[in-house]
């Protein structure tokens, strides 16, 4: 037979196992302060015996001989303040855990236990699973109903000699507990069936992890496009160099020195011009062009004398 697998979006039975395990450590701590609070409340109130041994003492001299009975009444009567204010410390711990769990539903959905957990409460009648303040206390109650309630009453009928009492309400203390810690149809217990509401994951985690990936990418993003805004920059300065360079080199040749270079270059082609011309108009220029004609006429005729012997 194939095993049934939760939605994914159910909470699994060890998450919320833990989650509980936490709550009621925190449970735990408060009921050790508050029973230090009552112990220091009881050493307070029996350390006043001198006004208490000057009441006894008037029972006895009031109880017209019957000093048993005048004792016994004065015994039940500070057992009885003890058992007062050791019935207010249990009463103190069914309220704070009761505040604890409404105020940690109505606020958030999820106790201190679900949160480190990763799960919470989502209510079955709301399409965004929000809990009413309703949903929430009737849930609370429950809870502390199964965790401290019934347990506190055991202990206070104990202590107040109900022992059959006291024997009933813890078997049904331990009933109670053990048939909420199996899930029903559903995976739901008795106390979301009595509130109308399941434990599914919160996912809380997993959002932190993705945001935190995504916030990882961006910042990769930011970087590389960083990297290309310097390369682009160190582009465009060194295009701006380059343009600044040949502006230089620009005037530069509009300068006036570059001007006078130009000027002097065209007068000393002028000037070699002239001077050639005045070489070759000299008498030793005439010389020798005339030297040059005769050489030419020499050849030219040496040259037509050996075409005529060879025809």
């Amino acid at each position: 037979m194939a095993e049934h697998i939760p939605p994914p979006d159910r909470a699994p039975a060890n998450r919320r196992i833990a989650a509980w395990a936490v709550d009621f450590g925190l449970i735990i701590c408060a009921a050790v302060l508050l029973g230090s609070v009552t112990h220091y409340r009881i050493a307070d109130y029996l350390s006043g015996w001198p006004g208490l041994a000057q009441q006894g003492g008037w029972d006895l001299f009031r109880a017209n001989g019957d000093w048993g009975g005048a004792g016994k009444a004065f015994g039940w009567d500070v057992f009885g303040e003890i058992l007062l204010l050791v019935t207010e410390a249990f009463v103190a711990l069914v309220l704070i855990v009761f505040a604890y769990q409404f105020a940690a539903l109505a606020w958030k959905g999820r106790t201190l236990g679900k949160f480190l957990l990763d799960i919470r409460v989502h209510s079955l009648t709301d399409p965004h699973g929000a809990l009413s303040k309703w949903q929430s206390a009737r849930r609370a109650f429950a809870s502390t109903l199964v965790d401290v309630g019934l347990y506190s009453a055991a202990c206070v009928a104990l202590l107040a000699g109900k022992f059959v009492l006291s024997l009933i309400l813890w078997v049904v203390a331990v009933v109670v507990l053990i048939i909420n810690a199996v899930p029903l149809a559903g995976g739901r217990t008795v106390i979301d069936r009595l509130a109308g509401t399941t434990v599914v994951r919160a996912g809380l985690y997993q959002k932190s992890w993705q945001a935190a990936r995504d916030a990882a990418v961006v910042e990769r993003g930011v970087q590389a496009g960083r990297e290309r805004m310097h390369a682009v920059t160190s582009a465009m300065k060194e295009q701006a160099q380059h343009l600044a360079e040949d502006e230089r080199l620009r005037q530069l040749r509009e300068s006036d020195r570059a001007a006078q270079l130009r000027r002097i270059g065209q007068d000393a082609s002028r000037h070699s011009g002239a001077a050639a011309r005045q070489l070759l108009n000299s008498e030793r220029g005439q010389q020798a062009q005339d030297t040059a004609k005769r050489v030419g006429s020499n050849l030219r005729a040496v040259y037509d004398k050996r075409r005529g012997t060879r025809s």
